[in-house]
């Protein structure tokens, strides 16, 4: 049991680049970006913005006030600013904590490879499944808000699946026995250093998914009023 515990506490708190503390706003519609538009759509709405601010909301072309537009304008550019970034300020915090671990690993156990195998493994499923959610290809992005909403508990599903491989596995040798108390040190030191850099990531996050669902809620508002006007 010890030893799971260790494991447990040593491996699956890079799975937490999702908060635990729940963000408040949970996107309802997936977000395609290409040059030519912004399309923001479920099941429910369906709105493509193009660059100089027009519309086409449900299959119906609305011509916008020039205050609503200048809006639109805006609220464009910053999707195509803001959700790439997201993207690789997340891959980068997922790859800066993996370096870190296995810097420990390195300096505590003497570069257990077996256990940087299994760190390296969770970081792979882990990016995977980042991608699932939000992912930039030749210029195009891409956001599923069904995946971004379930990205904590896929992440620790990810985490467990991989930490019983290595509690059942043969990283559970003689030798590792002998480098618990070093696992441990690992656990304590090092993720503390991290715990609070990733808290300041949760709360990024939650703000500016939160800044794009405030600005989409009020433009859709905005342009069914002017239809119904």
């Amino acid at each position: 049991m010890l030893k799971r515990l260790l494991l447990i506490t040593l491996l699956l708190p890079i799975t937490a680049f999702a908060a635990k503390k729940e963000c408040g706003v949970k996107p309802s519609y997936d977000i395609t970006i290409n040059k030519e538009s912004v399309h923001i759509f479920n099941k429910k709405d369906d709105l493509t913005i193009m660059p100089n601010g027009n519309v086409v909301l449900n299959n119906r072309s609305i011509l916008p006030n020039p205050s609503l537009q200048k809006k639109l304008v805006y609220f464009q550019q910053d999707l195509r600013q803001q959700l790439p970034l997201l993207e690789q300020q997340s891959l980068n915090l997922l790859l800066e904590v993996k370096m870190t671990f296995e810097q420990a690993i390195k300096n505590h156990i003497s570069n257990d490879s077996e256990l940087k195998s299994e760190l390296n493994k969770l970081y792979k499923r882990l990016v995977k499944l980042l991608h699932a959610s939000i992912i930039t290809e030749n210029g195009n992005t891409q956001f599923s808000y069904q995946h971004f909403n379930n990205i904590k508990k896929e992440g620790e599903d990810i985490g467990q699946h991989i930490l019983y491989n290595v509690v059942g596995g043969s990283i559970l040798h003689f030798e590792f026995f002998k480098n618990l108390g070093a696992v441990k040190q690992i656990a304590k030191n090092e993720w503390k250093a991290q715990k609070s850099k990733l808290k300041a990531f949760e709360a990024h996050v939650c703000s500016v998914i939160t800044d794009i669902d405030v600005q989409y809620k009020q433009i859709l508002t905005q342009l069914n009023q002017s239809i119904n006007n």
